[in-house]
Order: structure tokens, then C-alpha cells, then sequence
């Protein structure tokens, strides 16, 4: 005689809550991490040609040939301003997604952090706005009843201002980046070695805007300085980002 067949339901293992909420989690943190990781290295493909490219080529010592050089190649001008907008959208949303990932980790060091990317974002605003003075006068008869050496003057003295901009949102963004370093080796998310880069390529930045309040003389020096020190920081948060999104961390409370 055969054994009775057991028609008893399996028992399903019971689902922990908490354990399906912490993956949740990770998923939309490391989802999060990817979206700031491209955004990030977005800015390394266009941030050469903004402050390295177009500069190079139109910007010289002597007022008259900056205009005469802006006045030859406007489309040249105005696709750098286009391309500092993008890079002003990027940095507000690059804000706004960092203070996302490390929020748990210090809510005001991080809120601090995003503020100094918007505050360096805003100047880069307001040095929009004064590319968009000098394209008046070069191109649109703007301080039409000056002389021309009075507007030369003029778009020379607007192109230093935009210059000494550069060197402002840079004090920003070095802040940005020293409390970025901090919260990177605070949190588990993300290698510390990479916050500690961070912490040296701020060092970088404000030591090129110090450095021109000094003495403009060190322009070049500096501006050399900075790329070595702050590429491979940014460089390695933006890939481990865009590559690796986020290391699982120990269980913590969401910051609502």
C-alpha cells in the first residue's frame, strides 16, 4: 500500500521587512550614485573647452586684440556661453544628488557642501552674464557712443572681471570639495581613499584663487597646479560612481 500523499501546503519563509526595505534602498542609492557619476563626468568633457579652449584662443593681454578676436569668431564666444549654462545645470543637480547620498552621513556638513556647488554655480551664472555684456558691445553695437578704444577698453576690463569670477566660484568649489572629502570618508558608500583625494584636490583650487588675489604673475603656475591635484580625485569619484554606484553599508536610518 502506497504512503498517503501530503497535500499540506509548503510553508513560504517569512520576508523580513527590514531586509527588503535596506535593498530597496541601496537600489535607489546606487541608481542615484549612477546618475551623479555620468552628470559628473559630463563636465570633464565640456569644462575644457569653456574655461581651457575658448579662452585660449579669443582672450589676450592686450584689450584690443581680445575684442578684435571676439568680434572675428562670435559663434565661438556664444557656444562657450552655451556650454557654461550646461555646466551650470549640471553643478545644481550635481548639488542636489550628492547632498542625496550623503545626507545620513552628516546633514549639515552635507547641506554646506551643496550649498558651496550652487554658490560656485551662481557665479558661474553672473560670468554668463557678463560674456553676454561683451558680445553686446563686439557684436550688437552696445556702448555705441564710446570710442572704439573706449569699448575695447571696456570688453577688456569685462573679460578680466570674468576671469577673476573663475578664480571665486574656485574658492567655492574648493569648500565643496574639502566637505565632500570629509563625508566620502565618513561614509561607507564610497572608498575613503577617494574622499582624501578630494581633500587634496580642494587644496588645489584654493590655492589657484588665492594665489591670483596675490599675485596674477602665478596664473600659470597655479592653473597647472590645479589640474594636477584635482583630475585624479574627481576623476576617481565620478567613475567609482558611474561604474560601481555605491558599497552596501551598515544598516541605517533613512534621513526623511
Amino acid at each position: 500500500m502506497s504512503a498517503p500523499i501530503d497535500t499540506t501546503p509548503a510553508l513560504l519563509e517569512p520576508v523580513d521587512p527590514d531586509a527588503r526595505h535596506r535593498a530597496d534602498l541601496f537600489e535607489r542609492q546606487r541608481r542615484t550614485a549612477r546618475i551623479a557619476g555620468a552628470l559628473y563626468l559630463s563636465i570633464f568633457v565640456i569644462a575644457p573647452f569653456v574655461y581651457f579652449y575658448v579662452p585660449g584662443e579669443l582672450f589676450h593681454d592686450d584689450a584690443a586684440t581680445t575684442s578684435a578676436e571676439i568680434s572675428a569668431n562670435t559663434g565661438l564666444f556664444a557656444a562657450g556661453m552655451i556650454a557654461e549654462t550646461v555646466i551650470v545645470g549640471i553643478e545644481i543637480a550635481l548639488a542636489g544628488l550628492l547632498w542625496h547620498l550623503f545626507r545620513h552621513v552628516s546633514p549639515g556638513l552635507a547641506l554646506s557642501s551643496s550649498l558651496a556647488r550652487v554658490g560656485e554655480a551662481f557665479i558661474q551664472t553672473v560670468n554668463v552674464l557678463l560674456a553676454g555684456a561683451v558680445l553686446l558691445v563686439v557684436d550688437r553695437d552696445g556702448l555705441s557712443g564710446l570710442t572704439v578704444d573706449q569699448r575695447n577698453e571696456a570688453v577688456g576690463f569685462l573679460v578680466d572681471v570674468i576671469g577673476f569670477g573663475v578664480m571665486v566660484w574656485g574658492l567655492l568649489f574648493g569648500l565643496h570639495l574639502l566637505l565632500l572629502g570629509v563625508l566620502v570618508r565618513r561614509s561607507e558608500l564610497v572608498p575613503r581613499w577617494i574622499g582624501s583625494l578630494l581633500m587634496v584636490a580642494s587644496v588645489g583650487y584654493l590655492a589657484q584663487s588665492y594665489g591670483h588675489i596675490i599675485d596674477t604673475e602665478l596664473d600659470g603656475f597655479f592653473e597647472a597646479l590645479v589640474v594636477v591635484l584635482s583630475v585624479p580625485g574627481e576623476l576617481a569619484l565620478a567613475g567609482y560612481l558611474l561604474v560601481r554606484g555605491v558599497r552596501r553599508s551598515r544598516p541605517t536610518p533613512e534621513v526623511r
